[in-house]
């Protein structure tokens, strides 16, 4: 009998999981049909001159659409997931249903766990297509725009400019072959030395590494010279070589002036990227956007902690679970905008810069979930005041 009951009991609790889950599909997938509208207009509206001009062909925007709806989606996610638990569970507390689960004994975290483990796929969906279609479509969109706004894709070759490593070298490099890899009139100051050293040598070629950023290169310098200087600068030792081979930490990209943007690299190679300066020279733009690709992700499993108490005290109208979507992705959005200038002005580490909202909201969710959770609270005044505005 015991087991009977068990059995029961479980297949009760699938059957539940499995009709809130249906009750977020349907705004879920609404929303980010309209979100992608939204945003999809929004790339419209800045290419109309472009299209107007003939500059850009409709074959050629309708690509540029393509290759940017996996950076369209990486956003959209959290926000559908936020409009879909309003909306889907505030339709379950307004028909009662809500109240039905509790009268049967279970938690509000239990009648919830469908809700958090959706918020938790959403995020998942979103990192994987932030790791691997957008960097890639990025990239080719990118290049599309630059081929409409200069008439080429292909980045010009770097001749004649100073670059450094990760270490204290820095290098010059009179010419760049990247077809055959070779490199012409090579000069490189090393400091990391007691004594500072300097090679020059005729010629190069660049072996790049088997995976990007993760190891330095090897270059094969030929027809050189390396000197040692003293402290007046004045040279100590000198010997001529045939061929030497130095391990270097700068990529091809960076010779061909090929260099990727934050946004065409994926987490793993922006974490490489990181490695090669100290931990107080990080570039503040590109630690925060590392951050960023998994703060913005996790924030559907954020906007799931907020919402889903949230959606409690907003069951009266659909109108009202809307209005509610709308000041909150203000709210989050402003927050983020604040945290990246302070991140950028270095008044906060890149860190906290990335993670403020969703650490914000989610003090908020959590905050929330256990009033609701010790009973049945009266409703916070800005949503009483909101309630009264729209009877």
């Amino acid at each position: 009998m015991g087991r009977y009951v068990s059995v029961s009991l479980t297949l009760g609790l699938r059957i539940a999981d499995r009709y809130v889950t249906r009750e977020l599909l349907g705004p879920f997938f609404l929303g980010v049909g309209g979100f992608i509208v939204v945003l999809a207009g929004d790339i419209l509206y800045t290419l109309a001159e472009f299209l107007a001009t003939g500059q850009i062909r409709l074959g050629v925007l309708l690509a540029l659409l393509a290759y940017k709806l996996p950076a369209i989606l990486v956003v959209t996610f959290p926000v559908s997931t936020l409009f879909a638990i309003l909306l889907g569970v505030g339709r379950l507390a307004r028909d009662r249903e809500v109240q039905a689960f509790r009268l049967a004994g279970r938690s509000l975290t239990r009648i919830f766990l469908p809700v958090l483990l959706f918020a938790a796929v959403m995020a998942g969906a979103g990192f994987a297509t932030n790791e691997f279609f957008a960097p890639w479509a990025n990239q080719r969109a990118n290049a599309l725009l630059r081929r409409a706004a200069f008439g080429e894709a292909g980045p010009l070759i770097r001749q004649q400019v100073f670059f450094r490593d990760s270490g204290d070298r820095v290098f010059y490099v009179e010419q760049v072959d990247s077809s055959r890899k070779t490199l012409r009139n090579v000069m490189i100051y090393d400091a990391s030395r007691p004594l500072p050293r300097v090679i020059t040598a005729r010629e190069a070629s660049w072996e790049p590494s088997r995976e990007a950023f993760a190891e330095p290169s090897l270059w094969r310098l030929r027809d050189g010279v390396v000197r040692e200087l003293d402290e007046q600068g004045f040279t100590r030792f000198e010997t001529r070589f045939a061929s030497l081979d130095l391990a270097v930490a700068v990529e091809e990209a960076t010779l061909t002036g090929d260099e990727r943007r934050p946004d065409e690299m994926t987490a793993r190679e922006l974490q490489s990227r990181l490695r090669l300066f100290s931990p107080g020279d990080l570039p503040p733009r590109l630690a925060m956007e590392f951050h960023r690709r998994f703060a913005v992700p996790l924030t559907s499993v954020v906007f799931a902690l907020l919402a889903a108490p949230l959606s409690l005290h907003v069951a009266q109208g659909r109108f009202l679970s809307i209005g509610i979507s709308i000041v909150l992705l203000f709210i989050y959005y402003a927050v983020m905008s604040i945290g990246r200038a302070l991140g950028a002005t270095g008044a906060v580490t890149p860190a906290l810069a990335a993670w403020l909202p969703n650490l914000l909201f989610s003090l908020g969710g959590l905050t929330m979930w256990a009033r609701v959770e010790g009973g049945w609270p009266r409703p916070l005044l800005p949503i009483a005041a909101l309630r009264k505005l729209v009877r």
